[in-house]
């Protein structure tokens, strides 16, 4: 079960994932986070930066899905300038359900997770079998009172990795 709390690859921010290289390892589908894993969560719109990197992964043949806990508004407000064919809000993670309905029309070796929470990000793709990019959050103090108790079940979870000499997030150490 503690398996399932270490991510394939840990970077800092979403810049430094090598499109490429996924591209390579026959990835083809990114399910990313919103809050915290793209922009803030007070952050209302994407980026230049942001658009200018999903622009990239598009032009690579990448298919991008926002897959977010947070509410229909916020998501498809964000995922409007990102011209993407699907946005996913509620998506309940850690729980399987709607990724195992998303995941249905995919390959699930074609698919790459990109979020910044051990406690549903990770678990969510570990338990579905999924590659996991775990990312350094982008503002902590914008989390909301629930991914507040999250951060705190991570600490208790890296110690257990450790405990056990499994990869933790540098940013966590």
């Amino acid at each position: 079960m503690i398996r399932y709390f270490v991510a394939d690859e840990y970077v800092k921010n979403i810049f430094q994932i090598d499109l490429m290289k996924l591209k390579e390892d026959g990835k083809r589908v990114i399910l990313t986070d919103l809050d915290n894993t793209l922009v803030g969560a007070t952050v209302k719109a994407p980026t230049p930066e942001i658009l200018k990197f999903f622009d990239e992964a598009k032009q690579l043949g990448f298919e991008v899905i926002i897959v977010s806990n947070n509410n229909k508004d916020r998501v498809a407000y964000f995922a409007k300038d990102l011209k993407i064919k699907a946005a996913h809000h509620k998506a309940l993670k850690p729980l399987k359900v709607k990724l195992s309905r998303i995941l249905k029309q995919y390959d699930r070796s074609q698919v790459v997770m990109i979020g910044d929470q051990l406690m549903t990000d990770v678990l969510v793709a570990k338990r579905l079998g999924l590659y996991m990019i775990l990312v350094e959050p982008v503002h902590l103090h914008s989390d909301e009172s629930s991914t507040k108790l999250n951060r705190q079940l991570e600490k208790l979870v890296v110690k257990r990795l450790k405990k056990r000499q499994l990869p933790t997030p540098p940013y966590l150490d």
